[in-house]
C-alpha cells in the first residue's frame, strides 16, 4: 500500500479515556516510581481510595494521544511493522483530575520523506479535553515508519535545540527492572515489540524494548525531583527525540543542565556513557516549569 498524503489536515476523534486514580498509579509504577518501595512514593500511594490524593505524573498527558488506536486508525499506507516513535512534546494546560472522563482529538498535521531506506516521518497533534471541557494538554508526537521512505515526499524540516557543552549539572542514575514494559503497556500501546521475544529477535534485539514514553517518564520523575521535588503539577512542557532504544535491566542516567531561572536540557544515557560516549537514548531534550 502506498504512502497517502490525504490524511493530512484530517481531524480524528474523540478519542476517549475514562479513568480512575488506579490508572494514574499504573502509568506511574510503568515509569518506576516507587522502584525501592519508597522513591517518589507520592505518585502511587492514593492514601484513601473514596478520596484519593496522588500527585499525578505529568507524563500520563501523553498516552492519551500516543496509543495503539491512534496510531491505528490514522492509516496513511505505513507498515505497522516498521513503525517507532521518533519524538514527542507535551504542553500543560490544567492540572489532571483523580478521575475523569477525557476526550482526545488528533490531528495529521504532516508527513514527510526522509528517503529509500530511512522511512517516513508522521506528525500527529493532540489535544485532551476533561469532562468539563477544560483543555488538559497538547500533544505533538513523530512516529519514524523504518519501511516507508522514498516515496518522493516533503522533507522534513530541521529541528535543533542547543545543547550546553558542559558537564551536567545534575545527573540521576536509575536501573531500569526487567518487567518495566509489562507495566506501561497496560496504558494502551500494545505494541508486540514491547513483550513478544521472537517478534524482537527478528529486528536483532536480545529481548523486548521499553516504550520511549516510559523512559521519557522516568526522565520526569528525576527532573521533578531535582529542581521542583512533590510538586509535578508545575511542569508546562517536556520535549524529547527518541534516539535510542533501552534494553530493560539496563543502568542508566538523566543528565540535566540548567539553561534557565525554570527550564532545563536533558539527555538520557547508559550509566557509562562518560567512559563509553555511548549515544543517548532520548537526546536534544527540554523541560520548563512555573
Amino acid at each position: 500500500m502506498a504512502i497517502s498524503t490525504e490524511i493530512v489536515g484530517k481531524e480524528f476523534g474523540p478519542f476517549v479515556r475514562e479513568y480512575t486514580f488506579k490508572d494514574l498509579e499504573i502509568v506511574a509504577l510503568g515509569c518506576n516510581a516507587a522502584f525501592d518501595g519508597k522513591t517518589d512514593l507520592f505518585y502511587v500511594n492514593e492514601k484513601d481510595a473514596n478520596n484519593p490524593q496522588l500527585k499525578v505524573l505529568p507524563i500520563f498527558g501523553v498516552p492519551l494521544t500516543v496509543h495503539e488506536e491512534m496510531t491505528l486508525t490514522l492509516d496513511y499506507g505505513y507498515n505497522y511493522a516498521g513503525s517507532l516513535h521518533f519524538g514527542f512534546e507535551i504542553n500543560f494546560h490544567a492540572p489532571f483530575k483523580m478521575a475523569d472522563r477525557i476526550e482526545t482529538f488528533v490531528t495529521q498535521e504532516a508527513l514527510y520523506d526522509r528517503g529509500e531506506g530511512r522511512g517516513s516521518l508522521s506528525k500527529q497533534v493532540g489535544k485532551s479535553y476533561s469532562a468539563d471541557g477544560t483543555h488538559l494538554c497538547t500533544v505533538e508526537t513523530w512516529d519514524v515508519c523504518i519501511y516507508d521512505g522514498g516515496w518522493g515526499g516533503e522533507a522534513p524540516p530541521k529541528d535543533i535545540v542547543e545543547m550546553p557543552e558542559r558537564a551536567p549539572d545534575v545527573e540521576v542514575f536509575e536501573t531500569m527492572p526487567l518487567n518495566m514494559p509489562l507495566i506501561y503497556r497496560l496504558m494502551g500501546d500494545w505494541h508486540q515489540q514491547h513483550i513478544d521475544w521472537s517478534y524482537t529477535e527478528q529486528t536483532g534485539l536480545d529481548r523486548p524494548i521499553a516504550h520511549a514514553i516510559s523512559y521519557a517518564g522516568l526522565v520526569m520523575r528525576h527532573a521533578i525531583a531535582s529542581f521542583f521535588p512533590e510538586q509535578p503539577e508545575r511542569m508546562t512542557r517536556f520535549k524529547t527525540r527518541v534516539t535510542s532504544p533501552v534494553i530493560p535491566g539496563t543502568d542508566l542516567v538523566t543528565r540535566m543542565w540548567k539553561v534557565g531561572d525554570k527550564e532545563i536540557r536533558f539527555q538520557l544515557c547508559d550509566a557509562d556513557v562518560a567512559e563509553t560516549g555511548s549515544k543517548p537514548h532520548l537526546n536534544w531534550g527540554i523541560i520548563e516549569w512555573e
